[in-house]
C-alpha cells in the first residue's frame, strides 16, 4: 500500500510540476524572452524525467 501511495504522489507532483510550468509559459509575453526560452526547456526536461519516472515504475510498456 505504501507504494502505491508513493507512486502516486510522485505522479501527482510530477503533473503539477508540468502543469505550472506550461500555465507559467502561457501567461509569459507574446516577446520571444529568456524566460520564455528556460520555460519551454524546464517543460521539456519535466516531460522527460515523468516518462522516465513512469518507465522506471512500470506503467508505461
Amino acid at each position: 500500500m505504501e507504494n502505491g501511495f508513493f507512486k502516486g504522489v510522485g505522479l501527482g507532483v510530477l503533473a503539477g510540476t508540468m502543469a505550472g510550468t506550461m500555465m507559467g509559459a502561457t501567461m509569459a509575453p507574446k516577446k520571444r524572452s529568456s524566460v520564455k526560452k528556460a520555460a519551454d526547456k524546464a517543460m521539456k526536461t519535466v516531460d522527460q524525467a515523468m516518462e522516465n519516472l513512469t518507465e522506471k515504475m512500470g506503467f508505461q510498456d
